[in-house]
């Protein structure tokens, strides 16, 4: 049994057409006993709504970058919840900068307000003319303050993630949960992806990427592909090196 984990937004969708072939070339990896899991920053309703539009056949989908795991049934696999106390100390910081939104990631959703529930992440987003170099101080000085917590950062093309979570989650972290639930091999997991926030998988499994990532992704990664589609083809025969 092989594991393919794959990011959505730059990596199995592109465009309607590749992601009708990544559709088709999933479904036959699945019937050779294969799985097919999902890795992305959005939420569980942002994702759950695109496999419904793009009828994409998963097995699992992981969530607000590696923070909860979903079976196909929408059922709770692992859940990686932040402590609220030190969230009051990370929303300090937006005096430091112009701040485009707040996100607070819940098990269901982002949200713009705190809510009484799970919270699973924090994300303070900024558009990428209004980062002061005093934000940016006083945000790597909470990673010396909070060791128990991650700071990261993950940067688009017009904005840029301020992120607080637990230390060590990231899309690696629901992996791990598959990989001893279902006995895997690392031999036999492998991920797919083009943005930062695909680093942390692509580093510590079979990693491949699609188009012209950064070249800390290239780095970390064995080889590149044009489609998801291609990349599966290829471990379906055991050609991907």
């Amino acid at each position: 049994m092989k594991l393919l984990v794959s990011d959505f937004d730059g990596t199995y969708y592109l465009n309607d057409n590749d992601i009708k072939l990544n559709n088709k070339i999933i479904q036959e990896f699945q019937d050779k006993n294969n799985l097919f899991m999902l890795s992305s920053g959005r939420s569980y309703k942002s994702l759950k709504e695109k496999t419904i539009e793009y009828q994409i056949p998963y097995d699992y989908l992981s969530c607000c970058d590696g923070s909860i795991l979903y079976d196909k049934k929408g059922n709770i696999i692992e859940m990686y919840s932040l402590d609220k106390s030190i969230i009051e100390e990370f929303l300090s910081l937006v005096k430091y900068a112009k701040v485009y939104t707040i996100q607070y990631s819940y098990p269901d959703d982002y949200y713009d307000k705190p809510k009484n529930d799970t919270l699973i992440g924090c994300n303070i987003v900024i558009l990428n003319q209004d980062i002061t170099d005093s934000f940016i101080n006083n945000y790597l000085k909470m990673q010396d303050l909070y060791p128990n917590y991650d700071f990261l950062i993950y940067s688009y093309h017009d904005r840029t993630f301020y992120c607080l979570k637990n230390k060590g989650i990231n899309k690696s972290s629901t992996i791990r949960v598959l990989k001893d639930k279902l006995s895997l091999k690392d031999k036999d997991i492998y991920t797919v992806g083009d943005n930062d926030n695909d680093y942390y998988m692509l580093k510590h499994y079979n990693g491949y990427y699609i188009g012209n990532p950064s070249d800390n992704i290239k780095e970390v990664c064995l080889k590149g592909y044009n489609s998801v589609s291609n990349l599966v083809l290829d471990i379906i025969k055991g050609t991907t090196r």
